[in-house]
C-alpha cells in the first residue's frame, strides 16, 4: 500500500539540511543565552518575545490590513506605488527608531548620535513620498495616453 505525499507537506533533503541547520543555529543561541545570564537577562527576553507576539497581533497586523484594504480602494495606477512607499515608510521607520528616540546616547559621549535623526528620518520620508507622487503622476498619465 503506497500512501500519496501531501505535495503542501515539506520534504526534501534541502528543507531537511535547512531545518538541521536552523535547529543548530537557534540550540547555540539558546546556549549562549543561558550560559551568560547574568548579561543576557533570558527572563526579559521572554516578557519582551511575548509583548512583541502581542503587539503584532494586536495593532501591527490589523494596520497591515487596513493599509491593504485602504490602498485597494486607489485608482489601478496608484495602487503599486502606494503599497511600495507604506511598505519602505514603516521599514525606514522601524530601523531608524532607536536613533530617533536616542537610545544609545551618553552625555559622556558626545559624538555618539550627534544628529538630529528625527528631522532626518522626515526628510527621508518625505523624498519616498515625493517618488510616489512622481510615480503615480506618470502611471496616470501614461494610462491616459492608452
Amino acid at each position: 500500500m503506497t500512501r500519496d505525499r501531501d505535495p503542501h507537506l515539506p520534504a526534501g533533503p534541502v528543507f531537511w539540511s535547512c531545518l538541521a541547520v536552523g535547529a543548530g543555529v537557534v540550540g547555540y543561541g539558546l546556549t549562549v543565552l543561558w550560559n551568560d545570564r547574568a548579561d543576557t537577562h533570558p527572563a526579559e527576553l521572554v516578557v519582551w518575545l511575548a509583548g512583541a507576539g502581542v503587539v503584532h497581533d494586536a495593532v501591527i497586523a490589523p494596520a497591515v490590513v487596513l493599509a491593504a484594504w485602504l490602498s485597494g480602494r486607489l485608482a489601478a495606477p496608484a495602487r503599486t506605488p502606494v503599497r511600495l512607499g507604506l511598505a519602505l515608510s514603516a521599514v525606514l521607520t522601524l530601523m531608524f527608531w532607536p536613533v530617533v528616540r536616542g537610545w544609545g546616547r551618553s552625555p559622556s559621549v558626545p559624538s555618539a548620535l550627534p544628529l538630529d535623526y528625527g528631522r532626518n528620518l522626515v526628510i527621508v520620508l518625505a523624498a519616498v513620498w515625493a517618488v510616489v507622487g512622481v510615480a503615480v503622476a506618470a502611471r496616470h498619465l501614461a494610462a491616459g495616453r492608452r
